[in-house]
C-alpha cells in the first residue's frame, strides 16, 4: 500500500503523457489502482513497483482507446506504445541505478567500519549485532545514557563524513 501511495503523483505524470484529457487520465489512474490493488499478489518484492504500475496503467490506457470516441485527438497506437515503453524502462534503469547506488554506500559503510577504532567498533557491534539499548551498553562501560548517546551519534558522524569522503575520492 505504501508503495502505491508513494507512486501517485510519477503513475499520473506518466499516466497524463499518453492521455489528453485530464478527465481520462483520472479516471485511468483510478482503474489503475484498483487493479494494482486487485493484483497485488502478483508484485514481485524487490522489483520496480513502478515500473509494474506503470505497465498495468498502460494497458488501461489502451482499452481506453477502445472503447472512447469523443477523443478529437489521438495519439497513434505505435507511438503510445513507444512513450509508454521508453517511461517503464527509464524507471527500470533509474531502479537498477538506486540499486547500485546502495550496494556502492553498502560497501563503502563496511569499510569505514573497518576503520573504526577497536572500541568504536565494538559499541556498534553491541548496538546492532547484539541488540542492546545504549543505555545497557552505557552501564557495562560506566557511562550514563546521555554520554553514550552523545558517543554513539560520534561514531555515527565518524562513519558519515568516512562515507562522503570515500564517495569523492578518485578510485584506483
Amino acid at each position: 500500500m505504501s508503495l502505491l501511495t508513494a507512486s501517485q503523483r510519477r503513475l499520473y505524470a506518466f499516466i497524463c503523457t499518453l492521455v489528453i484529457d485530464r478527465a481520462d487520465a483520472d479516471d485511468v489512474l483510478q482503474e489503475t489502482n484498483l487493479a494494482l490493488w486487485e493484483q497485488a499478489e502478483r508484485f514481485e518484492a524487490g522489483t520496480n513497483f513502478l515500473a509494474w504500475a506503470c505497465r498495468i496503467a498502460h494497458y488501461r490506457v489502451l482499452k481506453l482507446r477502445d472503447t472512447a470516441k469523443r477523443h478529437r485527438v489521438r495519439l497513434d497506437a505505435a507511438v503510445l506504445e513507444l512513450l509508454a515503453t521508453e517511461t517503464i524502462e527509464k524507471e527500470r534503469a533509474a531502479g537498477r541505478r538506486a540499486a547500485e547506488e546502495f550496494e556502492q554506500h553498502r560497501l563503502l559503510l563496511v569499510s569505514c567500519v573497518d576503520e573504526l577504532s577497536p572500541r568504536h567498533r565494538d559499541v556498534l557491534a553491541q548496538r546492532y549485532e547484539s541488540g542492546r539499548s545504549l543505555t545497557d551498553i552505557g552501564m557495562a562501560l560506566g557511562r550514563n545514557a546521555n554520554a553514550m548517546a552523545q558517543f554513539f551519534h560520534r561514531i555515527r558522524e565518524l562513519l558519515r563524513e568516512c562515507v562522503e569522503r570515500k564517495l569523492v575520492e578518485p578510485t584506483v
